[in-house]
């Protein structure tokens, strides 16, 4: 980030302050959040950081004006947005009106895509959807096209079809429509997960700037580390409370490198193979990957590197079959089992236990093994849940028992340490040993350096 003072002024309002006693989800037992008390100021930067499950988005929801749900959740504490006063007591849960209060408060989930409409066909145009349903002149909408396009670089993705952007692209493109309201507060829910090094330098000159012209910005994410340089404040979310964050806090232990060696892997049988293969989408101007000549063989753990959009999960998805190759040939000699990059395009099932069964005929092996799939990821007590009442990283382990279960060879994983906390991280990486220890291989995508460096025994760049 750029070296600027954002910290406000003495005697300058604070564009929210929040003072929550505690609050209640209506079907749990027990507090979800307790004595918090914050103040965010105009171009100031708070950090927020705890494991999966700490309450971070639900603390989100709260500054963003979704929770509590009224008649529902249980909340006592007070608010002041704007100039005005909130009061959320047991005998009174006030009526928000969410579109108001997401005018002052902007929040952008961890799955970005949840805040693009999805039935706009061009880039350009989900940029300024919001804005075109409020009545903005189209000359308009055309100069705040080009500001948003040139502030974060997206002008060679203002006609792209927005569903067919990376994880990586999705979240700038979210991100610019988002800060297109311009709201004094904008909360972003792990905003550089899944970015490559170039995205994530753009997203962070991006709220450099924002906070130059007087933005708040809020940021949730499992550590510190990436902050503590430029936040004006650092807190640790744990046991429902904040706490403030001291050097080093929040951040995990690196796993050891994965048994095997690509050394010993040399001599052994390819399980995936790709010779002169090109790859691309119907209906595209250009493809996505061309003279792809690659190899994983038994034992090995390879890493797949490159910026966003340049063919990682469309590498993936041929070796799953997902996908067929324009041109050359694919050749997969294993079973072979895939973890998407969103979980949430592999569960639609309504407990744990009905989704990792799925599909498993009722006497199998495979069926049996549920029970040890579940306690190694850690999810035996998760089995009767619902996997979307989960937090991010259970819900992401949850997708990978999916595919564990069925014993794959070939294990193909999309930016698998997403929303993972330092437990999961530990479960993934047992789960990667597993399969190398049965004689199968493991094909990873990720930007996180330092998963990389820890797990994959080589590294295939892609430009």
């Amino acid at each position: 980030m750029m070296d600027m003072d954002h910290r406000a002024p003495a005697g300058t309002t604070a564009a929210l302050h929040l003072r929550l006693e505690s609050f209640r989800y209506s079907e749990a037992h027990s507090e979800t959040l307790r004595e918090i008390e914050m103040e965010f100021f105009p171009g100031s930067l708070t950090v927020i950081a705890g494991d999966s499950g700490s309450g971070k988005s639900t603390l989100g929801g709260v500054l963003a004006g979704m929770l509590p749900r009224q008649g529902a959740d249980r909340c006592e504490g007070t608010a002041i947005l704007a100039g005005q006063l909130i009061v959320y007591s047991p005998e009174h849960s006030p009526r928000i009106d969410v579109a108001g209060w997401a005018r002052h408060v902007g929040l952008l989930p961890q799955d970005a895509g949840l805040y693009l409409s999805r039935i706009r066909q061009t880039v350009a145009e989900e940029l300024v959807f919001a804005r075109e349903n409020e009545g903005m002149p189209r000359e308009e909408m055309g100069e705040l096209i080009t500001e948003l396009s040139t502030r974060l670089s997206l002008e060679h993705l203002l006609e792209r079809d927005p569903a067919k952007l990376s994880g990586g692209q999705e979240r700038l493109v979210a991100l610019a429509a988002l800060s297109a309201a311009k709201p004094s507060i904008i909360v972003l829910d792990e905003p550089l997960a899944g970015l490559d090094s170039k995205a994530t330098a753009t997203v962070t000159a991006m709220i450099t700037r924002l906070r130059a012209e007087g933005t708040a910005i809020v940021v949730l994410s499992r550590t510190t580390e990436s902050w503590e340089a430029e936040a004006d404040a650092l807190w640790n979310l744990a046991d429902g409370t904040l706490r403030p964050a001291f050097e080093g806090a929040g951040t995990a232990a690196l796993p050891s490198k994965p048994r095997g060696s690509s050394i010993a892997a040399a001599s052994a049988k390819p399980l995936l193979a790709f010779a002169g293969v090109q790859l691309g989408y119907k209906g595209a101007s250009a493809p996505v990957l061309s003279h792809l000549d690659f190899e994983v063989r038994a034992g090995e753990c390879v890493g797949l590197a490159g910026a966003n959009g340049t063919g990682k999960t469309t590498l993936l998805k041929a070796a799953a079959g997902l996908i067929k190759p324009v041109a050359g040939k694919v050749q997969v000699a294993a079973d072979a089992g895939m973890l998407l990059q969103n979980p949430s395009d592999q569960l639609f099932e309504r407990t744990v236990a009905r989704e990792v069964t799925f599909g498993l005929p009722k006497k199998s092996s495979q069926r049996a093994r549920v029970p040890l799939v579940l306690a190694q990821l850690g999810l035996e007590s998760y089995a009767e849940t619902h996997p979307y009442e989960l937090p991010a990283s259970a819900r992401r382990l949850v997708a990978l028992a999916t595919v564990l279960v069925r014993e794959p060879q070939l294990l193909l994983l999309d930016e698998p340490t997403e929303a993972l906390d330092s437990a999961g991280l530990h479960c993934l990486h047992e789960a990667i040993d597993s399969v190398l220890e049965r004689g199968g291989a493991v094909l990873f995508s990720s930007h996180d350096e330092r998963f990389m460096l820890s797990t994959a025994h080589r590294v295939h760049q892609l430009s």
